[in-house]
């Protein structure tokens, strides 16, 4: 009776003392997928080829376009200037007005240029200078020793209350001339007599 009573102690004792509580289980981790490699690069297509390769060529208008914004305006320094006589008409005189280019450069001329008519001493005289248009302006491009020209009218007439029994202005001794947008004067000989008609000078533009 008492081995019995002890078994049921200890079996009455085992119950009541609580188990071990389970060993916490750890989460699986998800696998990670490999990164995929990078794809290949893409070869060059036949399009890509032609629209990298070399620039079209120039045309021949645009390198003319070029050369003549490289080459710079004729400046007074750069030219001499010579008065030639034309063919005289009744009562009327003609005269090319002749600009070389003296320099080592080649420059251009465009459009008309000034005209003042002075006397010996320089000193200017009654001179009213307009412009005929015909022939109108034009570009023209001077080589070092190349010339241009504008031709001049004017009259030998007495105009007005202007003396006609003798000279009916001052007689010029020369000219000073401007050439197209420039402001400073090029002397030049005026060997043509008076100018009548106030010193009335039209001039073409330079051809």
């Amino acid at each position: 009776m008492l081995l019995a009573s002890c078994g049921r102690a200890t079996d009455d004792l085992a119950a009541q003392v609580p188990a071990a509580p389970p060993a916490p289980q750890q989460a699986e981790q998800p696998a990670t997928a490999p990164e995929p490699p990078p794809p290949p690069a893409p070869a060059p297509s036949t399009e890509d080829s032609e629209a990298s390769g070399p620039a079209p060529e120039q045309s021949e208008v645009q390198q003319d376009e070029l050369q003549q914004a490289e080459v710079q305006r004729c400046h007074t320094s750069m030219l001499s200037g010579i008065l030639q006589p034309g063919n005289p008409g009744a009562g009327q005189r003609h005269a090319d007005l002749v600009l070389r280019n003296d320099s080592g450069e080649t420059c251009t001329l465009y459009g008309y240029g000034g005209l003042q008519l002075v006397d010996a001493e320089g000193r200017p005289l009654p001179t009213d200078f307009t412009r005929n248009a015909n022939p109108g302006p034009t570009l023209i491009e001077l080589a070092p020793g190349d010339a241009a020209a504008a031709t001049l009218h004017w009259s030998v007439v007495p105009h007005g209350d202007e003396p006609v029994t003798e000279p009916c202005a001052p007689t010029p001794a020369g000219a000073e001339v401007i050439p197209p947008d420039e402001t400073d004067p090029l002397p030049v000989e005026w060997p043509f007599g008076p100018v009548c008609g106030q010193g009335s000078v039209d001039g073409t533009a330079y051809h």
